[in-house]
């Protein structure tokens, strides 16, 4: 810890002033702390920018998403004094604009420090900070009498090529059987659950169809249901019992996600997945939008049986029973082979389930029982 200087000394007066009135009154005691240290440092939701070609023009286009930024856990090196993320940002984040949290033990005060002097700042959970190179933050011990520095930088990923980051976690024979089974994400892992109506889930609702083919929603955590709205016929909605949903939150409004359900058709002259999309506010509202194979497309997505589905890193990923790993960077309208996530040469399997975690690490797990995880 280091001794602060005179420039403090408003500050000081003040809180002699405050401890002296405070014990104005003899039964009345007061507590000053001496310890000066970030315990906690969190990110907040963060701007990602991509390239991806038009379907209908060939050109190039930027897609703006969102990264959630407390899924990528902040590590806090208290003997250097060093805070980082240790699992890298997806290439495209904007951290020039980063709202983060950041608690102080004790409830000391935190500053900022200037990118060109040494001028500081108080730190605010609603002002963004640019983090495009490292920053230093100054925390303030509850008595004012000490501080301590930390160097806060964020990682971001310099390419989208993730097949290296494949890695084979475990293998157990007794997760193979995947018929009737899904992967279910937690905070920094997965588990192999029986599947049931419900499809999908997001920060305020559950989707789930039953076997009378009605797509139903419930605010409640499954108390009570209501039947969705779409736009158009529940002929075109996916064969009960194959339908997969992912969420995010929608970039352009708060407090609202985005909705992607793919299923097999119900008809069996269909020659593609059915695909649906939904802009959902947390305060309820929103409808299901068919999105009809276009023949201005060239990368719909096709039949596929033992389908899966995720979200990493601002894109869809889909893989199913080609075991071709595919992605579509424009929610769900054309799907290009991702061969930045090619599957690993050592990869065994004819049948997968996939799913990201609070960590934003992707999961996936064969029908030989082989678990891997990509954590860009």
């Amino acid at each position: 810890m280091k001794r602060i200087t005179a420039w403090l000394g408003i500050l000081l007066m003040g809180m002699t002033v405050l401890t002296s009135c405070l014990g104005d009154d003899d039964s009345t005691t007061s507590t000053t702390y001496s310890d000066a240290a970030i315990v906690q440092f969190t990110l907040g939701s963060m701007n990602r920018y991509t390239s991806a070609k038009s379907t209908k023009t060939g050109n190039d286009t930027i897609i703006k998403t969102t990264v959630s930024g407390s899924t990528y856990r902040m590590t806090i090196d208290q003997l250097s004094g060093a805070i980082y993320n240790a699992v890298e940002l997806p290439v495209g984040t904007d951290v020039a604009h980063v709202v983060c949290t950041v608690n102080a033990k004790n409830y000391g005060t935190v500053t900022v420090k200037s990118t060109i002097s040494d001028t500081l700042r108080m730190y605010s959970s609603t002002d963004s900070i640019d983090f495009t190179q490292p920053r230093t933050f100054r925390v303030f011990s509850a008595n004012g009498m000490f501080f301590r520095d930390y160097t806060v930088s964020l990682r971001v990923s310099s390419t989208s090529d993730a097949t290296h980051q494949w890695q084979l976690t475990a293998t157990n024979a007794e997760w193979a059987q995947l018929d009737g089974k899904r992967l279910v994400a937690g905070a920094d892992s997965v588990t192999l659950q029986p599947a049931d109506s419900i499809i999908g889930t997001t920060q305020h609702e559950w989707i789930a169809m039953g076997t009378d083919g009605h797509l139903m929603a419930s605010a409640d955590h499954g108390l009570t249901w209501q039947q969705e709205q779409l736009d158009d016929a529940e002929e075109l909605l996916p064969q009960p019992g194959t339908a997969v949903m992912v969420s995010w939150p929608y970039a352009s409004a708060n407090d609202t996600d985005y909705l992607l359900m793919v299923g097999q058709p119900r008809q069996p002259e269909a020659e593609g997945m059915r695909v649906w999309r939904k802009i959902s506010n947390h305060s309820g509202g929103g409808q299901w939008v068919y999105m009809p194979l276009n023949d201005n497309n060239y990368y719909p997505l096709p039949l596929l049986t033992q389908f899966t589905m995720a979200y990493h890193n601002g894109v869809v990923l889909a893989l199913g029973s080609d075991m071709v790993m595919r992605q579509s960077r424009d929610q769900g309208i054309s799907w290009r082979t991702a061969t930045d996530y090619a599957l690993p040469e050592t990869l065994t399997g004819t049948a997968a389930r996939m799913a990201t975690d609070g960590q934003g690490r992707l999961w996936l797990l064969t029908d030989t029982g082989q678990l891997w995880r990509c954590d860009k």
